[in-house]
């Protein structure tokens, strides 16, 4: 793929990114306080995104593949879309789903962060060790998002838990997530050399 074709498929991510935060706080579809808190969950992947990008543009002059933030894309859209159709209501399926992609997103990047440090030697991982930390990150963020929407329940009332074992239930799918990429991307890897 050129490099003006992998930038366009980039940009074109940011951008649906940027128009979704306009829709995320410029219609009426939740209350304003969870209206925020979900334009918040954009911000925050489209930030660090760009930052790892620029890290790693700026001192290796690489670019992360286009389907990391294609990824980091669907998985926010799809979060975005339940709220807008009130999918997390209607649909006792759909908080499931979205923990998976949204997991599988962070640990992609993740994955392919390590990869990349460990490929220029910052770090040394093994074979077995860098999908054990990639996991590890990423459930380790997983159980960050979730205090933080027990934080959001009991200052704003956000209502984001709901059911007693959401909690539980979301870490499980979480944790599916990242087991599914690090297994595709050792094969991938595999196949590679």
């Amino acid at each position: 793929m050129t490099n003006r074709l992998n930038k366009n498929i980039i940009m074109t991510a940011i951008g649906s990114l940027v128009i979704l935060l306009g829709l995320e706080l410029g219609l009426r579809y939740d209350t304003w306080q969870r209206q925020i808190a979900l334009s918040i969950t954009n911000m925050i992947a489209l930030a660090i995104y760009l930052i790892i990008q620029r890290y790693f543009r700026k001192k290796y002059q690489i670019n992360l593949p286009w389907f990391v933030i294609w990824s980091i894309t669907i998985a926010v859209w799809l979060d975005a879309i339940g709220n807008f159709a009130h999918y997390y209501v209607e649909l006792d399926w759909w908080d499931d789903f979205t923990h998976v992609i949204g997991t599988m997103a962070v640990t992609i990047a993740i994955f392919v962060s390590l990869y990349y440090l460990n490929k220029f030697q910052k770090i040394k991982l093994g074979r077995f060790a860098l999908p054990l930390f990639s996991v590890a990150v990423s459930m380790l963020l997983a159980s960050f998002y979730e205090v933080t929407e027990y934080w959001g329940d009991l200052m704003f009332a956000t209502n984001r838990i709901g059911a007693r074992f959401d909690t539980a239930s979301d870490l499980q799918w979480n944790l599916l997530g990242a087991i599914l990429v690090v297994l595709v991307a050792n094969l991938i890897i595999r196949r590679k050399k």
